[in-house]
């Protein structure tokens, strides 16, 4: 029922207001909302391989997380931090069903090119079933598919969560990558594909890991991730 009443609100809630604010606007957020989001949530140009931002300023240089433990995926691609007003979007969006958030976050997304251009498919984190039954949809799917007339690549469902994992909020870094091991198996074949992975949000970069390490073991040729916002 929350997803058929979210179906409703898309057509509701059109560009006549902004969606942070709710003043009117033009487009789905109104120009002091959107300044406001990037100078409170933009990340540098420089990121470490897990999405992090850099203290080095350099896209060579690993954490010293990364260099005890180096992710599987070459590289991370993020734009935002998980931070107000933007994690008042997502959450909207997640936690309550509001798919008119998309909006937002289309407009956000419209200007940013594809960051892999040698990528030969979207590949989205997928929830456990039950997940997606409980909320009604699956939000990276629904990202993916978003972004690929943007970037004019296709959406490849090949991870199948086949294990459903405790509500990672609240946990530990390490909970959390042993909660994950051995969560996805994959439903398509990759051999020789170039995937990049899509996600709403990324924390711990466990499920990112795993979901690299599965797609690597199957034959994909190499594996890097997108997300739309990164808790820093």
């Amino acid at each position: 029922m929350k997803h058929f009443q979210s179906l409703h609100l898309i057509k509701k809630h059109s560009f006549s207001i902004c969606l942070l604010c709710g003043r009117r606007a033009r487009a789905p957020l109104c120009p002091p909302c959107q300044d406001f989001l990037n100078q409170r949530c933009r990340l540098p140009a420089s990121l470490c391989r897990c999405g992090l931002p850099d203290p080095a300023g350099g896209r060579a240089a690993l954490c010293g997380r990364c260099l005890k433990q180096p992710p599987p995926f070459t590289t991370t691609h993020c734009d935002w931090r998980y931070d107000f007003p933007l994690d008042r979007l997502i959450t909207a969006y997640k936690h309550h069903g509001q798919l008119y958030q998309e909006r937002a976050f289309a407009h956000l997304l419209a200007q940013r090119p594809l960051p892999w251009a040698q990528a030969d498919a979207l590949c989205p984190i997928s929830a456990h079933w039950r997940r997606r039954l409980w909320r009604g949809f699956d939000q990276a799917e629904r990202l993916a598919h978003l972004l690929a007339p943007l970037w004019r690549r296709p959406v490849l469902p090949a991870l199948r969560r086949q294990r459903a994992t405790a509500h990672q909020q609240g946990s530990s870094r390490r909970q959390r990558l042993r909660n994950l091991h051995g969560a996805f198996t994959i439903q398509t074949p990759v051999r020789g594909l170039r995937l990049l992975l899509v996600d709403d949000v990324m924390t711990s970069g466990g499920s990112a890991r795993e979901a690299a390490a599965t797609l690597l073991a199957a034959g994909a040729t190499e594996v890097r991730v997108w997300v739309l916002s990164r808790t820093c």
